[in-house]
């Protein structure tokens, strides 16, 4: 009984999946004759308008994630990487509002010719409103500076050479590969790295096209050496604006002769900034003297008025030593007892007191300089780089007078 249930359940089985097969299978049609069989129509994949409805609920989503993370660097002042998100966020959705965007995001960058086209692009789609009207006015400000201003592109054999600007004193404007937005006109031009001869030159910038300068950095041949020499440990030394390290510097460094500006900061202590000059084949030695901008009282403020105290109290105590042997009869023990004692007194209230002043006018008076940042090889003389040649002794000008300087022979 049981085998015949299970074949007849089977058999039921195979011919429900033959007659679901038969149902989807595409009809079979005889073959026609040629002239008058109907063209084919391409098989396609339909999805369903709910499948449709899903993806696109997908794609504004993902779109509008990287809009707000486009939104959150452009507010970070991180503009490149936002204008990478709001790209990627156009390509989804099309959604000219990040065209303004990323117009916005390129005139922050003063790139001023993406700016026009991404607006211009903005424009055609958007329209009349509040924010169309904003967008004009960018669109004239930004087309407006690519009148006032052009490009100016720097490159260096090596790269990263540092980059001034008409005024040095401004400091670096950037690094090589350069390129910046100027107005047109002469300008100069100052491009250095350390090793190889500084550059100046002098430009004149059109307003029609971007000026572009390829330079090969020459190694310096004229090379002097620079010492600074500081009464600290652990001050930051700048040299031409450069971060060269802490104090104290264990031998001196090459540069090309020439003016350098030498700069010794340190938190809570004097700065000293100062320009030198370096000669060919010399050591310059630059003394950093700098000390602490407030005092510290030490040791010996307080000793000196711990002593100054107990030297009051020993002359009052004389005072009164005196008051007393004046009621006493001159050939009397106690006379002479409070006369003793008023000798004790002043002698030696009076040496506490000198002592006591000394120490404070001491404190007052020494190099205000804490014993743990001293620097205890202040002074000593510079020590050759290897390789170098022997140096001979010479005085060479510094920037307080005459300082001890090293020449040497090549």
């Amino acid at each position: 009984m049981v085998q015949r249930l299970f074949i007849v359940s089977l058999a039921v089985l195979v011919w429900s999946s033959a007659a679901w097969a038969q149902e989807d299978a595409p009809v079979a049609v005889p073959p026609v004759a040629p002239d008058s069989a109907p063209a084919a129509a391409p098989f396609r994949i339909v999805l369903s308008p709910e499948a449709r409805l899903q993806l696109s609920d997908a794609d504004r989503a993902r779109a509008a994630a990287l809009e707000s993370e486009g939104q959150t660097l452009y507010a970070s002042g991180r503009y490149k990487e936002a204008i990478e998100k709001f790209k990627l966020a156009f390509e989804i959705t099309q959604n000219p509002g990040v065209l303004y965007n990323i117009g916005l995001s390129h005139q922050q960058l003063e790139s001023w010719q993406e700016c026009v086209g991404y607006m211009e692009r903005f424009l055609e789609k958007e329209a009349p409103g509040a924010k169309r009207d904003r967008a004009e006015n960018t669109l004239k400000s930004c087309d407006a500076r690519i009148e006032r201003d052009q490009l100016l592109i720097i490159e260096s054999d090596p790269s990263s050479a540092r980059v001034f600007l008409d005024d040095r004193s401004k400091g670096v404007r950037g690094s090589t590969p350069f390129r910046n937005y100027v107005r047109p006109g002469p300008h100069t031009v100052w491009i250095e790295i350390d090793g190889y001869e500084p550059i100046e030159q002098t430009i004149e910038i059109q307003r029609k096209e971007p000026f572009r300068m390829n330079l090969s950095m020459r190694g310096i041949q004229n090379l002097g050496y620079l010492y600074v020499d500081s009464t600290i440990n652990g001050a930051t030394v700048f040299i031409d604006g450069k971060n060269i390290g802490l104090t104290p510097l264990r031998e001196p460094l090459a540069y090309g002769a020439g003016r350098h500006q030498i700069v010794v900061d340190r938190d809570s202590y004097t700065r000293f900034d100062q320009h030198v000059s370096v000669e060919k084949g010399k050591i310059t030695t630059v003394d950093a003297y700098v000390v602490r901008t407030e005092f510290v009282s030490t040791w010996r403020s307080s000793t000196g008025w711990t002593a100054n105290i107990l030297g009051l109290l020993l002359v009052g105590g004389g005072v009164a030593a005196w008051q007393l042997s004046e009621s006493k009869f001159n050939d009397t023990q106690e006379f002479k007892d409070f006369a003793l004692y008023e000798k004790i007194g002043y002698g030696a209230g009076g040496g506490l007191l000198a002592l006591g002043t000394t120490l404070i006018v001491w404190d007052r008076l020494r190099d205000r300089i804490d014993d743990e940042h001293r620097n205890l090889d202040y002074g000593k003389p510079a020590v050759v780089p290897k390789g170098q040649a022997t140096p001979t002794l010479g005085l060479v000008p510094g920037p307080t007078g005459l300082g001890l300087g090293l020449g040497l022979s090549f």
